[in-house]
């Protein structure tokens, strides 16, 4: 299969553009297209063989549920039930924008979709492509992030290419994305309401509306993002908790023992430290302060390093709050080690 390429300008779009994307929506086909948090690979969420194409595209395990995409809240009871008051206190607050909701699914939605279960993940990406996007194709689309399963997610059209080129029908390129980690994932099916997925909403943001809400810590895949290891470069990822002087120290002592060893190592650093390692391959996730930055930067800096084929990442961590929780989460998913270690 060829895969095409669109490039569109997401400030001045081009609107045949759009309909030649919407038409293989249409058709079964299968389009990578980006949000404002990951580049996304989307199939009409209506028809299961199109659906189908995208766990073969990204060797995704089929109980893995995918996200659905929709470009109207009205829309979100024509996908799911039970919808209480809280769900639209929810959906008036952050959409379009990067929450996902898990909900009762409509009896219409095919099961490759939800993994077997009786819920769905919903969200309205803010996305001036993502929402003419799925309005021109007239369906819900379902659409993980457009990756090989299990690898750092795409935050542009040449990592979507890295992983999928010749395997999907269409890429619109439209720029780097802006928040660079998933949706969150808030299930509103558990009592009490849980985060199985943190991401581009902060808890803090969703105690407002939600004020009992927090993160999920049972084992079992009710939602993406809830593998062990995930979002994972090829090098094996190790990170150096604490803060400050003892976390630098900590990083320099690891570097110079696999120095010694001759392994292929990198260092991934916040700005401020970028001088502390002297000769070594140090890449910079971005300031330790602007949590933005760093979550934009994360995914493409793990990718960097596996161009430069390292054994190994010797990781620094951010702090916890906000986005901050979003990107440790990856990170450690990344490392295959889900909880915090001293």
């Amino acid at each position: 299969m060829k895969t095409d390429i669109l490039k569109i300008n997401p400030f001045c779009i081009e609107q045949d553009y759009i309909i030649k994307a919407a038409n293989i929506i249409k058709s079964g086909g299968l389009v990578a297209f980006p949000t404002e948090t990951v580049y996304g690979l989307g199939a009409d969420a209506l028809n299961p063989a199109a659906c189908a194409k995208i766990f073969q595209a990204k060797n995704r395990p089929l109980e893995d549920p995918l996200i659905v995409h929709i470009a109207d809240k009205q829309d979100l009871f024509k996908v799911a039930r039970e919808i209480y008051k809280i769900t639209l206190d929810l959906i008036d607050a952050f959409w379009p924008g990067p929450l996902t909701v898990v909900l009762k699914k409509q009896e219409a939605i095919p099961d490759i979709i939800t993994g077997g279960l009786d819920t769905i993940a919903v969200r309205m990406p803010n996305h001036k492509i993502a929402l003419d996007l799925i309005k021109k194709a007239q369906t819900p689309i379902a659409a993980p992030s457009a990756n090989i399963f299990g690898r750092p997610s795409p935050t542009t059209a040449q990592h979507v290419l890295e992983d999928l080129d010749g395997k999907i029908n269409l890429v619109i390129d439209g720029g780097s994305t802006d928040i660079g980690v998933e949706s969150t994932i808030v299930d509103l099916t558990q009592d009490p309401f849980c985060v199985l997925r943190p991401g581009g909403v902060g808890i803090e943001e969703l105690r407002r509306i939600i004020p009992q809400v927090g993160l999920y810590k049972k084992d079992g895949i009710l939602s993406p993002g809830m593998y062990p290891r995930h979002y994972a470069p090829n090098a094996k990822i190790l990170i150096m908790e604490g803060n400050g002087k003892m976390q630098t120290e900590k990083v320099k002592d690891i570097a110079h023992e696999f120095d010694l060893q001759g392994y292929r190592f990198g260092i991934l650093a916040k700005f401020e430290n970028k001088d502390r390692y002297g000769d070594f391959n140090v890449k910079l996730l971005g300031p330790g302060n602007d949590l933005v930055a760093c979550a934009a930067n994360l995914f493409s800096v793990l990718r960097d390093f596996d161009k430069d084929k390292v054994d190994v990442i010797i990781a620094e961590t951010v702090e916890e709050k906000g986005l901050g929780i979003a990107i440790m989460d990856r990170l450690r998913k990344a490392s295959g080690v889900s909880e915090k270690h001293v």
